[in-house]
């Protein structure tokens, strides 16, 4: 499932803005938007258009409703605020035909409505221009264009009246952190390390700094970041620790015997005179070695000494690089990976947004005609 921007472009009639992920452009003579939606397979449509009387129309929802339903993919059509509005599905396959397909039928929907393009601000049938306000599209005059980037700084002045609060920054912060460590290890436990986990134990943690502390702060979300990173790290740790012991717990009789027996044989190897050594050798294919059998005394050492997880936390570097071990290494390292990618995608796919409305931060750009 993909959408390709060029190919669409070329079926819809629409232009396409990179910076705001947003198709736009004039259909049948009304401005049309286009936003995608990252990671939902979604498109947000938006028609900047009045009813004939500028007022809202019951009949004209209740002809929005009957029409979803008629129209697979498209949920939320509804006419507020001079925009005719919706959310539409991509398909698996075919992707940009169907979209272009279903951008047409809202299209046509709207002229059979008596829509009329105007102005989204004033209602104005002519004279305006086409923009995206925080990369959605809008319409606006030049005479409602003052006034609407007056709002937009009353925002901003706004927002930075709004005193954060410390200790609910922070206590959103440590749930957040602490989500991303119960969900990296419990997923850990039953499955593979999705991607998914660290994600959403930011987002909770986001959503709950924000409403705990009244607004995100620059510096407590670098924190949080900071705390969701070790959380993110410790989860693995914990879980290899635990899964450690638990092996070592299992074998610790066998290895306790191969313990005793080296400790016995270099008891009795040390006590060999030279001639007793030769004699040795002969018995045997090869000279015996004792290295060989330190090895394996190493090993079960290494077993016997690790047999809870706190123990295998403090010697976790030890026990990965040990011949014992080294199988799990890479596995340790993947799952470290994940996990790191897993949180600084869910910080910065999610925090920049959210940090530019607490702060009150609106962007108007022009598109060009």
């Amino acid at each position: 499932m993909a959408l390709h921007p060029k190919k669409f472009a070329e079926l819809s009639g629409l232009q396409y803005d990179k910076a705001g992920n947003t198709f736009w452009g004039t259909l049948q003579g009304y401005p049309v938007f286009l936003t995608v939606v990252p990671r939902r397979d979604t498109v947000i449509f938006r028609l900047i258009a009045k009813t004939p009387s500028d007022e809202v129309s019951a009949d004209l929802q209740a002809q929005a409703n009957a029409w979803c339903t008629s129209h697979a993919g498209v949920t939320g059509l509804a006419h507020r605020d001079r925009c005719l509005a919706a959310a539409v599905s991509l398909t698996p396959s075919n992707t940009d035909e169907n979209l272009s397909a279903l951008t047409a039928a809202l299209v046509s929907f709207a002229a059979s409505q008596g829509l009329i393009a105007c102005c989204m601000s004033c209602g104005a049938e002519y004279g305006y221009r086409s923009y995206l306000l925080d990369d959605g599209g809008v319409t606006v005059c030049d005479s409602c264009k003052p006034y609407l980037e007056q709002k937009m700084l009353e925002a901003q002045e706004e927002a930075a009246d709004v005193r954060a609060n410390p200790a609910g920054l922070i206590a959103g912060a440590l749930i957040g952190a602490l989500a991303v460590f119960l969900l990296t290890y419990f997923v850990l436990k039953m499955s593979y390390l999705s991607m998914l986990t660290g994600y959403a134990g930011v987002l909770l943690g986001l959503f709950l700094m924000r409403k705990l502390g009244k607004k995100l702060t620059t510096p407590a979300v670098v924190i949080f970041t900071v705390l969701c990173l070790i959380a993110g790290v410790a989860a693995p740790v914990a879980h290899f620790a635990n899964l450690f012991a638990t092996t070592n717990h299992e074998n610790y009789d066998k290895a306790m015997q191969a313990v005793t027996g080296y400790q016995t044989l270099e008891d009795m190897y040390s006590e060999l005179s030279e001639e007793d050594l030769a004699k040795l050798d002969e018995m045997g294919e090869d000279k015996f070695d004792m290295e060989k059998y330190k090895q394996y005394y190493e090993n079960a050492k290494l077993i016997t000494e690790h047999t809870t997880t706190g123990s295998c936390i403090k010697d976790l570097p030890k026990l990965l690089n040990s011949e014992y071990y080294s199988a799990a290494k890479p596995e340790f390292i993947k799952c470290l990976l994940f996990a790191l990618l897993s949180v600084l995608a869910g910080v910065l796919l999610t925090a920049p947004a959210m940090l530019r409305a607490d702060q009150g931060k609106h962007t108007l750009r022009e598109l060009p005609l």
